[in-house]
């Protein structure tokens, strides 16, 4: 039988995580042992930047008490979780995707068990743009929070770390997240 895989994307906003998981999922559609995770985020869906479920904050906070979700966030005034579903199907050893806060990468780890980090970045100027292309902050705020942005500490159990810089086409990060993803998350070892 397989081992399931949790692989955590994670990186600053502006990298084009939520783009990059959308290519890449339509890419592996056929291959239904890797699944996608759709958060729910305590923000409305604008149907453009990214394909969430959405609950007022009073929703997930009861939703949380009943045990909905596997793993959850607050991070830049809103609540992030993942379906108890998620667990779920790394427990039938499927490979589940899912972008997270890296606030919350050890609690993944003990969450999922095996869990590869997917460090997703761009260059600070990159990830300015992006920010203020999505039309909910200010350029200042944008620059606020790249400023804000913090090297992180990837958990010693995690299986494995790659950092894939989305500066570019989307298609080169695109590659080498699938690359990532055929490996199954090779726990042979911990490259950076």
């Amino acid at each position: 039988m397989r081992k399931g895989m949790f692989i955590a994307i994670v990186g600053p906003s502006g990298a084009g995580k939520d783009t990059l998981i959308r290519v890449v999922a339509e890419a592996v559609r056929d291959q239904p042992e890797i699944i996608f995770v759709r958060r729910v985020i305590t923000r409305l869906s604008d149907g453009v930047t990214e394909d969430h479920d959405s609950m007022t904050p009073e929703e997930f906070e009861a939703g949380r008490a009943a045990g909905l979700f596997c793993l959850s966030w607050g991070a830049h005034g809103l609540f992030y979780g993942l379906p108890q579903s998620a667990l779920d199907e790394v427990g039938r050893g499927n490979t589940v995707v899912a972008n997270i806060s890296r606030a919350v990468l050890d609690e993944a780890v003990r969450t999922f068990g095996r869990v590869a980090v997917v460090e997703i970045t761009a260059h600070p100027e990159i990830l300015v743009e992006r920010i203020i292309a999505r039309g909910r902050e200010s350029a200042d705020e944008a620059r606020g929070r790249i400023v804000r942005s913090v090297d992180f500490h990837v958990p010693q159990a995690a299986c494995r770390y790659v950092r894939i810089d989305n500066s570019g086409p989307v298609d080169v990060a695109k590659n080498s997240l699938i690359e990532v993803l055929g490996s199954g998350g090779d726990t042979s070892g911990r490259p950076v």
